[in-house]
């Protein structure tokens, strides 16, 4: 039997980080956090938002073996998915239930 730990961490959404925070709960290296900070992938406030962000961007970096660019692209990408979902949901939610 294959016994897995897993890291749980509580945030207050808006309780902010310090960079040196972000970098070690996301485990992302600070230069690239930096990058991708630059290219707008990742907000410049750092709170429980960015840290989801940039977890993702350590599984696509880790995984895909994306650089910052493309790892630009991609966050931007799922945040106007993500942003979309809401959006349909928020529209479902004001049609009658008899159009499903």
């Amino acid at each position: 039997m294959k016994i897995e730990i897993t890291e749980a961490l509580w945030l207050d959404a808006q309780q902010p980080l310090t960079l040196a925070e972000l970098t070690e709960r996301s485990g992302l290296p600070q230069d690239l956090l930096r990058q991708l900070i630059e290219l707008d992938a990742l907000p410049a406030t750092f709170d429980a938002v960015c840290l989801e962000a940039a977890r993702t961007a350590r599984r696509l970096h880790r995984d895909l073996e994306l650089d910052a660019g493309a790892l630009a692209v991609v966050l931007q990408l799922l945040s106007r998915v993500h942003a979309l979902e809401d959006e349909l949901r928020a529209l479902q939610a004001q049609l009658p239930r008899h159009l499903f």
